[in-house]
């Protein structure tokens, strides 16, 4: 029969942990591992966040520009007359209802209106005695500006487009055959009812317009409408096309004006663009430029319009 004795200063050995070196190794390689896993899943969420930014500005936009295309797509203008069938100028608002802060205002706040055999132009149900309202046009009237979707004069005021479509029976009473659009009776533009979208801090409209040349060549004229450029109002009647209040800058000798297309432009900023608006400290319209850059999107689109 075999004893086996060991050595204890084996089985010491043995029994003996890490040292304090190996157990300082193991835990800077822990934290390296996982600061590369923190590290990557920053980087996707960041990316996730980007990308569903990027989304939410380009749905935005369309949507936008889908519902200014059809409404200009229907256009009416009738010629022979001195009613005002299309008028684009200054909107009336001021102080926080363009902006957070002075620097940080719309700088283009103009206000469109016009008539337009839109899809949306019945409140009612078409050939119901007392029910349908009949008519098939409707005055168009869109207006930009700074303030609380929920409720006028909110605590969360943005950015926010709106879209007024008077019905065809009111649009018969009050607007048409009107000498002009401004300042009509009409239920507030702004109101909850007419909101379309939201962080769209600019929207552009140019205008432009065919003529026939005596040589009987055509010629182009565009009339970009901004509050700081050359041209911030115009109105188109039904025998002149008035621009600033004077006639269209044509050559003397050009005949039939007409409008052709329009081109819509759109800055839509982004949700993080439009919460850190509020904090960001911008002092020019220069710093205005680079933020706006850096936390939205430009989209444009020419639309074509109906010829008479």
């Amino acid at each position: 029969m075999k004893i086996s004795i060991t050595n204890p200063a084996k089985i010491q050995r043995k029994l003996r942990g890490f040292t304090l070196v190996e157990l300082m190794i193991s835990m800077t390689i822990t934290l390296v591992i996982i600061s590369v896993l923190l590290s990557m899943t920053s980087v996707a969420v960041k990316g996730l966040k980007n990308s569903q930014n990027r989304t939410r500005t380009s749905r935005l936009s369309q949507e936008v520009l889908n519902t200014i295309t059809k409404d200009l797509e229907g256009i009416v203008i009738r010629t022979g007359n001195n009613y005002e069938w299309v008028l684009s100028k200054n909107s009336s608002s001021s102080g926080n209802e363009l902006g957070p802060d002075t620097t940080k205002e719309i700088k283009n706040p103009f206000e469109l209106s016009f008539f337009s055999a839109v899809t949306d132009r019945y409140n009612g149900q078409i050939n119901v005695t007392g029910v349908d309202l009949g008519g098939d046009i409707s005055m168009i009237r869109y207006q930009l500006i700074h303030q609380d979707q929920m409720e006028v004069g909110g605590e969360y005021p943005v950015f926010s487009l709106y879209r007024q479509r008077i019905d065809p029976k009111e649009t018969f009473e009050k607007c048409l055959s009107q000498p002009t659009l401004d300042g009509l009776a009409l239920t507030e533009t702004t109101g909850r009812q007419n909101y379309l979208a939201e962080n769209i801090f600019d929207l552009t409209v140019s205008f432009n317009f065919e003529y026939r040349q005596a040589d009987g060549s055509t010629g182009y004229a565009r009339i970009p409408l901004q509050t700081n450029g050359d041209y911030k109002s115009l109105s188109i009647k039904g025998n002149e096309i008035l621009v600033n209040g004077s006639p269209i800058p044509v050559p003397a000798d050009a005949s039939s004006p007409r409008l052709a297309s329009a081109d819509v432009s759109l800055m839509v900023l982004t949700d993080k663009g439009m919460n850190g608006l509020k904090r960001a400290k911008i002092k020019n319209d220069k710093e205005l430029s680079k933020y706006l850059l850096q936390n939205g999107k430009q989209y444009s689109k020419t639309v074509i319009l109906p010829r008479p």
